[in-house]
C-alpha cells in the first residue's frame, strides 16, 4: 500500500504541471504513455502469439507517431475557432489535409502490420487482429484523449460559453474517474450484494455501480461549474441554466458509465490472457493500460460528444 501511495503522487507530479504546461512537455509525455500501452498491449497478445515477438517493439513506434498526427489535426486543422467564411479555398484544403494524413497513416500503419505479418512464420488471424486492436486502442483513441489537451472553448450563444479547453477539461475527467471509481468501491464493498460480472471482476456490485454513477453525474455537474468550463451571461435565464445543467449531468452520467466499462474491459483482457497487470512501469499500479484505462474510455467519450456539440452549435449559428 506505501508503494501505492508514492506512485499515485509521483504520477500527479508529473500529470499536473505537464496539464498546466500544455505544449511539447505534455505532447510528449502523451506520446511516450502511448508507446508504452501499446507495447504492454502487444506483450499481452504475445504471451499467445509467439510470432508477435518483433511487433511488440515496432507497432508501439506506429502508435506514437498516429498520436502526434492526431495532435497536428486538432491544433492545425479546422477547429471551432476558425471561421471558413473568411478562409481562401487553400487554407481550408491545407487545414483539411492534417485530418486526412491522420486517418491515412492510421490505415498505413494498420497495412504494414497486416502485410508484415502475413510473412511472418507461424502468424495467425489472432496476430493480426491484435496489431489493429492495439494501434486502435493505444495509438487512435488515447490520441484523441490526449488532444483534449488542445480542445478550444465553443462559444455556444450570446448568453453561453462552452469552456471546454485543456486542463479543465481534463480536471473535469479526473475527477468523474476518481469518484466513480471510489464510490463504487466503497459502497459495493460495504453494501454490494447483486454481482456485476462475476466472470470477469468478482468484486465489483451492482450496487457500487449504479452508487458510483450517481455520484460521477452529480460531481461532475459540480466539477464542471467549479472549473469553470460553462460561463453563464447575466440575461441568460433560469429556464437555460436549467438545461445546460441537465445537459452536464447527462454528460457526466455517459462518462461516468464509461468509466466503470473501460475497466471492465481491461479486466476482461487481462484475465483471458492469464496475467495480473498489464505491465511493472508504476509500482503497485500496474501498467499504463492498468492506470489509464478508465480514463481512455471516459475521454474518448467525452471527446466525440465535444466535437458532436461543436458541430451542432456551429451549424445552429450559421
Amino acid at each position: 500500500m506505501k508503494k501505492r501511495i508514492i506512485t499515485g503522487f509521483i504520477i500527479l507530479a508529473v500529470l499536473i504541471p505537464a496539464i498546466y504546461l500544455d505544449g511539447v512537455f505534455f505532447l510528449s509525455i502523451g506520446i511516450f504513455l502511448s508507446m508504452v500501452a501499446s507495447y504492454e498491449m502487444m506483450n499481452m497478445f504475445y504471451t499467445k502469439s509467439p510470432s508477435l515477438h518483433r511487433f511488440r517493439y515496432f507497432v508501439p513506434i506506429l502508435s506514437g507517431f498516429i498520436v502526434l498526427m492526431i495532435y497536428f489535426a486538432v491544433t492545425r486543422g479546422l477547429n471551432q475557432l476558425v471561421h471558413i467564411d473568411t478562409m481562401t479555398s487553400s487554407e481550408v484544403i491545407y487545414r483539411m489535409l492534417f485530418h486526412f494524413w491522420t486517418i491515412t497513416v492510421f490505415v498505413a500503419s494498420i497495412a504494414i502490420c497486416l502485410g508484415a505479418l502475413i510473412f511472418t512464420k507461424n502468424s495467425t488471424a489472432h496476430d493480426m487482429m491484435a496489431c489493429v486492436m492495439t494501434l486502435t486502442y493505444c495509438g487512435l483513441i488515447m490520441g484523441y484523449v490526449i488532444s483534449i489537451e488542445y480542445i478550444e472553448p465553443i462559444a455556444a450563444s450570446p448568453y453561453i460559453n462552452l469552456m471546454v479547453r485543456g486542463g479543465r477539461s481534463f480536471g473535469y475527467l479526473l475527477t468523474i474517474v476518481i469518484v466513480t471509481d471510489s464510490v463504487a468501491y466503497l459502497v459495493g464493498t460495504k453494501f454490494g450484494k447483486h454481482r456485476l460480472a462475476p466472470d470477469i471482476s468478482p468484486k465489483k456490485s451492482v450496487e457500487g455501480a449504479v452508487a458510483g454513477l450517481i455520484a460521477g453525474g452529480i460531481i461532475g455537474v459540480g466539477v464542471a461549474f467549479l472549473y469553470q468550463m460553462v460561463d453563464f451571461a447575466p440575461a441568460t435565464s433560469i429556464g437555460t441554466k436549467f438545461v445546460v445543467m441537465g445537459g452536464l449531468f447527462l454528460l457526466s452520467i455517459i462518462i461516468s458509465f464509461c468509466v466503470q466499462l473501460g475497466d471492465l474491459i481491461a479486466s476482461k483482457l487481462k484475465r483471458s490472457y492469464g496475467i495480473k497487470d498489464f505491465g511493472k512501469i508504476f509500482p503497485g499500479h500496474g501498467g499504463v493500460l492498468d492506470r489509464f484505462d478508465s480514463l481512455i474510455f471516459a475521454g474518448a467519450a467525452f471527446y466525440v460528444i465535444v466535437q458532436f456539440v461543436q458541430l451542432a452549435v456551429l451549424g445552429a449559428l450559421r
